[in-house]
Protein backbone atom coordinates (compact mmCIF):
# COMPACT_ATOMS: atom_id res chain seq x y z
CA UNK A 1 0.00 0.00 0.00
CA UNK A 2 2.85 2.40 0.79
CA UNK A 3 4.42 2.02 -2.66
CA UNK A 4 1.05 2.66 -4.32
CA UNK A 5 0.59 5.78 -2.20
CA UNK A 6 4.03 7.04 -3.23
CA UNK A 7 3.67 6.22 -6.93
CA UNK A 8 2.37 9.71 -7.76
CA UNK A 9 4.63 12.77 -7.89
CA UNK A 10 2.10 15.04 -6.16
CA UNK A 11 1.80 12.62 -3.25
CA UNK A 12 5.59 12.39 -2.93
CA UNK A 13 5.88 16.19 -2.96
CA UNK A 14 3.15 16.44 -0.34
CA UNK A 15 4.89 13.89 1.91
CA UNK A 16 8.19 15.73 1.63
CA UNK A 17 6.51 19.06 2.41
CA UNK A 18 4.74 17.61 5.45
CA UNK A 19 7.94 15.96 6.69
CA UNK A 20 9.86 19.22 6.26
CA UNK A 21 7.21 21.13 8.22
CA UNK A 22 7.06 18.49 10.96
CA UNK A 23 3.55 19.50 11.99
CA UNK A 24 0.05 19.66 10.62
CA UNK A 25 -0.65 21.76 7.55
CA UNK A 26 -3.81 23.04 5.97
CA UNK A 27 -5.08 21.70 2.67
CA UNK A 28 -4.74 25.25 1.30
CA UNK A 29 -1.04 25.28 2.23
CA UNK A 30 -0.57 21.87 0.62
CA UNK A 31 -2.33 23.05 -2.54
CA UNK A 32 -0.22 26.21 -2.77
CA UNK A 33 2.98 24.22 -2.27
CA UNK A 34 2.08 21.69 -4.97
CA UNK A 35 1.14 24.43 -7.42
CA UNK A 36 4.47 26.14 -6.76
CA UNK A 37 6.43 22.90 -7.21
CA UNK A 38 4.61 21.87 -10.38
CA UNK A 39 4.59 25.16 -12.30
CA UNK A 40 5.64 23.35 -15.49
CA UNK A 41 2.38 21.40 -15.56
CA UNK A 42 0.62 23.98 -17.72
CA UNK A 43 -2.97 24.92 -17.07
CA UNK A 44 -3.31 23.25 -13.70
CA UNK A 45 -5.80 25.23 -11.65
CA UNK A 46 -5.94 25.54 -7.90
CA UNK A 47 -9.51 24.21 -7.90
CA UNK A 48 -8.69 21.09 -9.95
CA UNK A 49 -5.75 20.32 -7.67
CA UNK A 50 -7.92 20.74 -4.54
CA UNK A 51 -10.42 18.28 -6.02
CA UNK A 52 -7.60 15.80 -6.76
CA UNK A 53 -6.30 16.18 -3.21
CA UNK A 54 -9.69 15.68 -1.55
CA UNK A 55 -10.86 12.78 -3.70
CA UNK A 56 -7.67 10.92 -4.59
CA UNK A 57 -4.36 11.89 -3.04
CA UNK A 58 -5.28 12.53 0.60
CA UNK A 59 -7.48 9.42 1.00
CA UNK A 60 -4.74 7.22 -0.53
CA UNK A 61 -2.08 8.63 1.77
CA UNK A 62 -4.42 8.29 4.76
CA UNK A 63 -5.20 4.65 3.90
CA UNK A 64 -1.45 3.96 3.88
CA UNK A 65 -1.12 5.70 7.29
CA UNK A 66 1.29 8.21 5.81
CA UNK A 67 -0.97 11.08 6.89
CA UNK A 68 -3.98 11.69 9.06
CA UNK A 69 -6.52 13.74 7.15
CA UNK A 70 -9.17 15.67 9.06
CA UNK A 71 -11.63 16.57 6.33
CA UNK A 72 -13.84 18.62 8.66
CA UNK A 73 -10.93 20.92 9.61
CA UNK A 74 -9.13 20.71 6.25
CA UNK A 75 -5.94 19.66 8.08
CA UNK A 76 -3.24 17.13 7.21
CA UNK A 77 -1.07 15.69 9.97
CA UNK A 78 1.90 13.33 9.90
CA UNK A 79 0.84 9.69 10.11
CA UNK A 80 2.61 6.62 11.47
CA UNK A 81 4.27 5.85 8.13
CA UNK A 82 5.38 9.37 7.14
CA UNK A 83 8.99 8.77 8.23
CA UNK A 84 9.13 5.51 6.24
CA UNK A 85 7.62 7.28 3.22
CA UNK A 86 10.11 10.13 3.51
CA UNK A 87 13.01 7.66 3.71
CA UNK A 88 11.80 5.86 0.56
CA UNK A 89 11.38 9.14 -1.31
CA UNK A 90 14.82 10.40 -0.29
CA UNK A 91 16.50 7.09 -1.16
CA UNK A 92 14.78 6.92 -4.56
CA UNK A 93 15.68 10.54 -5.29
CA UNK A 94 19.30 10.01 -4.31
CA UNK A 95 19.53 6.80 -6.39
CA UNK A 96 17.99 8.56 -9.40
CA UNK A 97 20.68 11.23 -9.28
CA UNK A 98 23.37 8.59 -9.82
CA UNK A 99 21.72 6.82 -12.75
CA UNK A 100 23.36 7.74 -16.04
Amino acid sequence: MLFTALSDRDRRLLCTHLADRGASIGVGDATAHLLEETTNDGDRSRRSLEIELHHTHLPLLADANVIRYDRSRDRIEPGENLQAAWTLIETATRETLFVS
